[in-house]
């Protein structure tokens, strides 16, 4: 497998969060003592680098087709990191503690494409047995629900036929209330009428009436009356006669106008 080192150097300090970080022992190929390290787990790529702060890591382990199993070494809580070729590198790592080590060899051991598959197969498998558990369910409860169907259907078919001979002998004979809502309504308006006064278009009622008991008895409220028009009162415009109509209010300005008009033309 070849790798570009620009990119894998990017990707292991890029602002990408990562699966897990911490610093480990890591044991030298040539230097078989332990050094400490920081190490950066991305996906299946376990990053190292020299110090914490390092900008590019010193060395990457893609973690495809490998195993993570504890080892016997010197450095207490130890690991390795073995792959199936018989010429690969074996990896020994060790943690500072017991609870680091159990957990960095639970990332390690799920961090490849190959765990992720099993998972994934896993989880298609558990739910094809969901699925097939619910379909079973479905069809026994099919049976009841559609016996249940049947009694609510004819229910409603006996509740809709009910209704609309109801509804078609309500509507064959006349409507009372309607008829006599009417004959109300028209009785009084005859009332208003006859029990009003009228000046200028405009009705009024008259003013309360005294019962025999001596209480007045209320009248219905109406608006003010319009006053009433002065005999002399004219609606000609007293600039032109004979304007009391608008029609002939407006073509007398019209012609106004037009003569205005020839003056102007004429001095200019």
């Amino acid at each position: 497998m070849k790798l570009n080192e620009r990119s894998v150097a990017h990707y292991a300090t890029c602002d990408s969060p990562p699966d897990k970080t911490g610093f480990l022992f890591k044991k030298g190929e040539r230097n078989t003592a332990y050094h400490r390290r920081w190490f950066v787990l991305k996906g299946n790529m376990l990053f190292y680098f020299e110090e914490r702060d390092s900008r590019e890591p010193i060395g990457v382990i893609v973690l495809e087709g490998c195993t993570v199993e504890l080892c016997e070494s010197v450095e207490e809580f130890a690991f390795a990191i073995k792959f199936d070729c018989t010429k690969a590198r074996v990896y020994k790592l060790a943690a500072e503690n017991q609870a680091a080590m159990e957990s960095w060899v639970k990332a390690l051991s799920r961090a490849s494409f190959d765990y992720m598959r099993l998972v994934v197969k896993e989880l298609e498998r558990q739910l094809e047995e969901i699925q097939d558990a619910a379909g079973a369910g479905g069809q026994q409860s099919r049976p009841k629900l559609s016996r249940r169907n049947q009694v609510v259907r004819s229910r409603s078919g006996a509740s809709s036929s009910s209704s609309s001979s109801s509804l078609s002998s309500s509507s064959s004979a006349p409507s009372m209330a309607a008829v006599y809502s009417a004959q109300k309504s028209l009785q009084d308006e005859v009332q208003l009428i006859s029990g009003s006064s009228r000046e200028n278009g405009v009705a009024w009622s008259k003013p309360p009436s005294a019962s025999a008991n001596g209480s007045a008895e209320a009248a219905p409220s109406r608006a003010p009356p319009v006053p009433p028009r002065r005999l002399g009162a004219s609606l000609e415009s007293p600039v032109s006669p004979d304007t009391a109509c608008f029609s002939k209010l407006h073509d007398w300005y019209g012609r106004e106008v037009e003569e205005l008009r020839a003056q102007w033309l004429q001095s200019q």
